[in-house]
């Protein structure tokens, strides 16, 4: 299977993550009982799962994509299924990092040593799968 087709399937599975996204975020409502205007005391397992489930695919094929533009751009005359491995396996810890920092947001947890030691991880799990041999 030769690049442009994983590219195919990547660009499908981009349209189809950032659809069912955007339908989650328009036609769901998380709150189970309403409180005050803007928060809600309670939230529905289903439509958070399905939030996380499509903001998932949405992130990890967006970022999948731009990375192997970025490699291509940069690195002409290399082996591009490399390009493209290397971009699924950074788009997955971005997309870790970024729902991570989402759970941490809804959990009121969030600051910024916490999102700090949250990319620090990241950066630490990349360099192991990026050292040589």
């Amino acid at each position: 299977m030769n690049y442009r087709k994983y590219l195919l399937i990547t660009a499908a599975l981009t349209i189809v993550g950032w659809t069912s996204f955007v339908l989650v975020i328009l036609r769901l409502d998380p709150c189970i009982s309403p409180g005050e205007l803007t928060i809600c005391h309670s939230v529905a397992p289903l439509s958070l799962a399905l939030f996380f489930l499509s903001a998932f695919f949405a992130f990890t094929a967006t970022f999948t994509l731009f990375g192997f533009a970025l490699r291509l751009w940069f690195h002409h005359a290399e082996i591009y299924l490399d390009h493209f491995s290397v971009s699924l396996r950074q788009a997955f810890l971005l997309t870790f990092c970024a729902l991570a920092a989402l759970v941490l947001l809804l959990l009121q947890t969030l600051t910024w040593w916490t999102g700090l030691l949250l990319i620090l991880i990241i950066i630490l799990v990349e360099l192991y799968f990026s050292r040589e041999a």
